[in-house]
Parts: C-alpha cells; sequence; structure tokens
C-alpha cells in the first residue's frame, strides 16, 4: 500500500482504526455485521468459560479481562457482558472477585465513544439476568480503563490478566508484506490472478503477526489465563489462492469501485494498482500450527464457523434497494475509510469509492444476503511455568 511504501509500521497504526464518531457510517453506528460475529460466537465463548476456567488462588481478589481490538460501539459492549458474567456464574459458591476491564485498540481509536456509552459503575449491580445483550443496563459490574497500543506487542503488566479477547480484529495485519506492497497489479488483495509466492507472502506475515500477539498475552496472561480469539477465515484445507471467505468478497468489492474511478478518470491507475489491503483470512489448520508452534498455550479447540449470514435483512420490497446500497456503504466506510483516504488523500475521491460500493451493493441484494462468513475460533490457556499444562 503506498501509504505505507517508505514509512514505519507505526505509520499504518495511525489510519487503520475504525472510523469514529457516531454518524451513520461512524464503526458505533455501522458494525452491523462484526456485531452478528460476536452473537454467533457468544454460546461457544460462553461455554468454553464454564468448561475450562480454573479459579485459582492467583485471582487475588480481582479477575482482569482485556478485550484486543475492542472498537466503539454495541459489540465491545455484549462482549465485556458476556464474559464478566459467564466468569461470575463459574464462581458457583466462591466468593466473587471484582472486575476490571482492559478496552485495548489502536490509539486512533474512538474510546471517547465507547466510554460514553459505558453504563454507571455499580459494583453490587446484579446485570446477569439481563444476559449480557444490552448497553442500556442500569449498572456494570466492572471498572472500565483504556489502554492504546498495538495488539502486537505487550501493552499492560506481566501476569496480570486473566481473561484476553479478541473478534474480528487479528484478521488486520500490521503491514502489507513487503513483496506485495512493491508490485503494481489491480488485485487489492490475495487472488487467483496473483502468483503463488503472494498467497505465501500474506500467510507468512500473518504467521509472524499472530505469534508476536501470542507471545505478547503470554507475557501478560497469569499462568492458566485464558484466551479466545475469533476472526474472519476459510475452510480446512481450502487453497489461499482460491477462497478467502469474506475477506476476498471484500477485496472485490473494493476493486469493482476503483476500477469505475479509473475508468472515469476521477483515480489515477496507479492509485488504484499501489493499493493493498493489510489483512488476511486464515483456515484453522494455519491457526494451529501457529498456536503449537509458538508453544506458550494449549489449545483446547479450534474450529470453523460455518452458516453465518452478516446481512441480516431478508425481505425487501420495491425502493429498500437503495437502503441496502447505503447500509453496506456505510459498513465498508466505517472499516475502509481511514485507509482510504489517506491512501488517495483526497475527500472526494473517497466518497465517491464508497458511493459505487452501495450503488453496487443495490443492485446485488441477493448475492450479499447468500454470502455465508466462516469464522475460525480458537480457545487457548496459558501453560503453567514448570510444566506444559495449566
Amino acid at each position: 500500500m503506498e501509504v505505507i511504501k517508505s514509512e514505519s509500521k507505526l505509520a499504518l497504526e495511525n489510519v487503520l482504526g475504525m472510523k469514529g464518531g457516531d454518524g451513520e457510517s461512524s464503526y458505533a453506528k455501522s458494525s452491523s455485521v462484526q456485531l452478528n460475529m460476536v452473537q454467533a460466537t457468544k454460546p461457544i465463548l460462553e461455554r468454553a468459560i464454564y468448561e475450562n476456567m480454573r479459579l485459582t488462588s492467583n485471582v487475588g481478589g480481582v479477575f482482569r479481562v482485556a478485550d484486543f481490538g475492542c472498537g466503539t460501539g454495541e459489540n465491545t459492549l455484549v462482549v465485556v457482558n458476556t464474559i464478566v458474567n459467564a466468569v461470575q456464574r463459574s464462581f458457583e459458591e466462591h466468593e466473587i472477585p471484582e472486575f476490571e476491564v482492559y478496552f485495548i485498540d489502536l490509539a486512533c481509536n474512538d474510546f471517547n465513544s465507547l466510554f460514553r456509552m459505558l453504563p454507571p459503575h455499580r459494583p453490587d449491580h446484579a446485570d446477569v439476568d439481563n444476559g449480557g445483550d444490552k448497553n442500556t443496563l442500569a449498572g456494570r459490574s466492572y471498572i472500565a480503563a483504556a489502554v492504546c497500543g498495538s495488539h502486537f506487542r505487550r501493552l499492560v503488566s506481566r501476569k496480570s490478566l486473566h481473561f484476553c479477547h479478541s473478534s474480528t480484529s487479528l484478521h488486520w495485519l500490521s503491514r502489507v508484506p513487503e513483496s506485495v506492497q512493491q508490485r503494481r497489479s489491480p488485485r487489492v488483495y490475495v487472488s487467483g490472478d496473483f502468483e503463488e509466492s503472494v498467497g505465501a507472502a500474506y500467510l507468512q506475515q500473518f504467521d509472524k503477526d499472530f505469534t508476536a500477539f501470542l507471545k505478547a498475552r503470554a507475557e501478560e496472561l497469569v499462568d492458566g489465563g485464558c484466551m479466545f480469539v475469533s476472526l474472519p477465515g476459510r475452510n480446512e484445507g481450502t487453497h489461499m489462492m482460491e477462497e478467502q471467505g469474506i475477506c476476498g468478497f471484500v477485496a472485490r468489492q473494493i476493486e469493482y469501485a476503483f476500477e469505475e474511478l479509473v475508468n472515469e478518470g476521477i483515480v489515477e491507475k496507479e492509485k488504484w494498482e499501489s493499493f493493498k489491503i493489510p489483512f488476511f483470512g486464515p483456515n484453522s489448520d494455519e491457526v494451529e500450527s501457529i498456536v503449537k508452534k509458538e508453544g506458550s498455550f494449549v489449545l483446547k479447540f479450534v474450529k470453523t464457523l460455518e452458516g453465518i449470514y452478516p446481512y441480516c435483512m431478508i425481505d425487501f420490497e420495491r425502493g429498500e434497494a437503495n437502503m441496502f446500497g447505503r447500509l453496506i456503504a456505510n459498513n465498508y466506510r466505517a472499516a475502509f475509510e481511514n485507509i482510504v483516504e489517506t491512501h488517495l488523500g483526497c475527500k472526494r475521491s473517497t466518497e465517491e469509492l464508497f458511493s459505487r460500493i452501495g450503488k453496487r451493493a443495490s443492485i446485488l441484494i441477493k448475492e450479499y444476503l447468500s454470502k455465508e462468513t466462516k469464522l475460525v475460533v480458537a480457545f487457548l490457556i496459558k501453560k503453567g511455568v514448570h510444566n506444559n499444562t495449566y
């Protein structure tokens, strides 16, 4: 991607955050796709906590949770309430500890909007009966704090966390692979039009980044601490050049929009050819291999969830196609506007690109509604100091 051609990874960190604010194209208002993914994994997360939490003396009266790549909006509140409520139930007859929650994301994340959404802190307020699904709770039973920085490095004190979580975040890479970044091609992501080496470069970068994430969390978690990760991916054994799930679908829509703007002379062809998206959709085999190679965690399970349809609007009557197009355009803007505008250096061109994405979506409603998302989910437990178990 040209935007980081001669700059450090830190430069990408400054533009990779989701769109802030509370407008209709903000991440807080246009992240329904990610919320659907959070809801799809909720029962798996709850069951994993019930079956695998080992409530030991290392809690010390305070149970600390960290949500990496928290973003802003309802999504992260649903996640945190789910975790806190499940852990509370896991204590059963034990004394329930206090809870501290670290909301962690890049410095460009809109933490102000997130913290304005938080209900008041009421440590004695029982919100368990609400199921953890609402951000309109009368109170929250945890102390909240924000931590800024890339989750590919250590961000909190050693052996201070008891539970880590990351949803729809780890597929974002720390950078576009250098060999891909130097190419000039209308393909903005892994594609069958690329050589085999391109897919290998993306996998290698994901391996490097995910390994760094695991090493950092291994330092921050107490022995026996747990971690749940969920990210868009693809089926086991699927060739990376043939199918990239929702990541590939999203990339193709951006490519089509770029092509229209280039053909109309609105955007220079070089701008299209030098734009590459820094994300990767792994399969469960690749995730398992990296976890085992890194060696700090017991992998309790890793699997691929299928049958998740991110766009829930099923029935459309005449005149609603444009509404659906706006919904999709806003969803793309929430995730990609910062990096696209930085790359193009022009707000008008950026607006045009997302407008074209919306217009195309309004024509292809059935294709969007039938698009299945695959999620790779994994539950890990930090190994003990003196053995390879927890």
